[in-house]
């Protein structure tokens, strides 16, 4: 009876929990859902990423702290080609127009320190060996006294600061010895950029190679240390350190098919590749031949170009940053092409600020070498095919000036001026005393002014660019040929934001100031770029074209002539034989 009566019991406990299981369900409440939907960001696509720098690398280190680099000079290997005295080395030119200029290597003993050696826990401290290849380098700059280095540090070395490549440049042409350093300091804060790390380093060379070996280390004064654009630079600024990096030397952005091409064609040749872009990460230069082909296909409208191939704000900030700073040698060199890994788009990178800022500099020395008019605003990128095709779209404009106010009002004369007091607190030190005063090519009195006029040059620059865009577009005056008429003349057509007609005066003059003396033909107001001139007895003789637009805004050609006494802008030369041939200066 006990046994029914548990079986009994178990059996009703089970219904009464049933039943509770059957009421709850009658409650209306469901059971947990399987999944559970949640939102989620649009994954970017990597063809519209914006270039983005790393800050934290720039808070690392003071620049105005100044670091000591002591270099041992030694001769090193004939199968390396280090097998070099310091004297020899300091002989290396490669100036402008001096293409396949072979380097001239030695070794060197790097070690790092402050004035009062090289400093434990530094490179090269306990090294007794050459660590490092040492070569001049730059183009302009190797025709100075005092030359500007690279050291290449050996694997077993290690790394100074994240870098192997280390550049220390002398600025000889800078009288202020701080621009490059202030307009990469500029730079960090420019939206769509990356900047370059760059440091004061006080240099002292102990030349084992002399004739009479030395036995001291010998000053060579303040320099500036400045980041090399390579795949470990890519690295440490947290870009892809495989994707194609190339430093322009003369590139204005055309085809250059004879030049520029695959590693896999036959007639390729890396020397002459560099001649107008010089590869940093490698040689395969499918992509870059790739985007080269879209920004000379007139047929691909420059929209479509730019979407694909370009950053519309990276595209906006360098040409803002550099007509801001003053930069005119930013057009066709002095700056690096970058794009990813599995990226079709293409970033441009600046390289080399030590000739910014400098127009009040230029009136204060009456510099003969001043640049032409049209280098002042956004004419001086009128040659660079993808800028030409790019500022002809009003949008494209639009957006370029909106980067130039916003910059202009982000990097003041004030802002200029602070960083000015900073630096000079350094290359005072330095500028005043050897072995670098010796070699200042200005008077104290007359580098103060130039300081004090610096930070303005931004205005200066901004009301350039404004004015830019009302004047007509430069352009380039073709050989003058002889015909039946005597001589033929011609030219590309100028070009007028505004749509505004444009007339040309050309002149022949037997001196290039055109003095009204010296003019022997002249046609004024002509719409049509090309004219005849009678034949002109033998003899040199300059000829330019001004163009002048509705507005009554006038622009010169791109064409220059060298004399002994400057060079002289807008303007072309040429020679008329006694036999009546005629040969064009270049």
């Amino acid at each position: 009876m006990k046994r029914k009566r548990s079986l009994a019991a178990l059996l009703a406990a089970c219904l009464l929990l049933t039943g509770c299981a059957q009421q709850a369900d009658t409650t209306g409440e469901t059971a947990a859902p399987a999944q559970r939907a949640v939102a989620k960001a649009e994954t970017a696509d990597i063809n519209t990423l914006a270039l983005q720098d790393d800050p934290a690398l720039y808070a690392e280190y003071d620049p105005t702290d100044v670091v000591c680099f002591y270099l041992t000079i030694r001769k090193g290997s004939a199968a390396d080609g280090t097998d070099n005295t310091f004297a020899q080395v300091n002989t290396y030119r490669n100036t402008q127009g001096m293409t396949n200029v072979e380097k001239i290597l030695t070794t060197a003993l790097f070690q790092v320190g402050d004035e009062t050696g090289p400093l434990s826990g530094e490179v090269g401290f306990s090294d007794y060996a050459a660590n490092a290849s040492l070569n001049v380098r730059g183009r302009t700059s190797t025709g100075y006294p005092q030359k500007s280095y690279r050291l290449t540090l050996y694997s077993s070395a290690g790394l100074w600061r994240g870098q192997r490549a280390i550049a220390i440049n002398k600025h000889p042409g800078d009288p202020t010895r701080l621009r490059n350093i202030l307009f990469f300091s500029l730079l960090q804060d420019v939206p769509g950029m990356t900047s370059l790390r760059t440091q004061f380093v006080h240099v002292y060379v102990k030349d084992e190679t002399a004739d009479v070996p030395e036995t001291a280390f010998t000053d060579y004064g303040l320099f500036t240390q400045v980041e090399l654009p390579n795949s470990r630079y890519l690295r440490n600024h947290s870009l892809s350190q495989n994707g194609n990096l190339y430093k322009a030397n003369i590139c204005e952005m055309y085809r250059y098919a004879d030049q520029l091409k695959l590693a896999t064609d036959p007639d390729y040749d890396l020397d002459t590749f560099s001649e107008i872009l010089e590869p940093k990460t490698g040689q395969d230069h499918t992509k870059l031949l790739a985007m080269l082909d879209a920004v000379n296909d007139y047929s691909i409208p420059i929209e479509d170009v730019i979407s694909h191939y370009f950053n519309l704000d990276n595209l906006t900030s360098y040409l803002a940053y550099n007509i801001l700073m003053g930069n005119p040698d930013s057009n066709a060199q002095n700056y690096l092409l970058y794009s990813p890994v599995n990226s079709s788009t293409w970033y441009y990178l600046c390289w080399d600020g030590d000739g910014c800022l400098s127009y009040s500099e230029d009136e204060i020395l009456q510099n003969a070498w001043t640049e032409g008019e049209w280098t002042k605003g956004i004419s001086d990128y009128w040659s660079v095919v993808l800028f030409n095709r790019m500022l002809r779209v009003e949008k494209y404009r639009a957006a370029l000036t909106a980067k130039v106010a916003l910059l202009h009002t982000q990097i003041t004369p004030e802002k200029i001026a602070s960083l000015i007091t900073q630096y000079r607190t350094v290359v005072d030190a330095y500028t005043t005393v050897m072995p670098d005063t010796i070699n200042m090519q200005v008077p104290a009195d007359t580098l103060e002014e130039i300081y004090n006029q610096l930070p303005y040059d931004t205005d200066t620059a901004y009301q350039y660019y404004i004015d830019s865009l009302k004047k007509p577009m430069p352009f380039y005056l073709a050989d003058i040929e002889t015909g039946d008429a005597g001589l033929q003349i011609a030219w590309n057509a100028s070009y007028d934001f505004n749509g505004e007609f444009i007339a040309y005066d050309v002149q022949i003059a037997t001196d290039w100031t055109f003095d009204a003396s010296t003019l022997v033909w002249e046609s004024k107001n002509q719409l049509a770029t090309e004219a005849a001139a009678p034949m002109l007895p033998a003899g040199t003789y300059y000829w330019r074209v001004i163009a002048t637009n509705e507005s009554g805004y006038t622009q010169a050609a791109f064409d220059q002539v060298e004399t002994a006494t400057g060079v002289h802008t807008g303007m072309r030369m040429f020679t008329v034989l006694t036999d009546g041939t005629v040969v064009n200066a270049i």
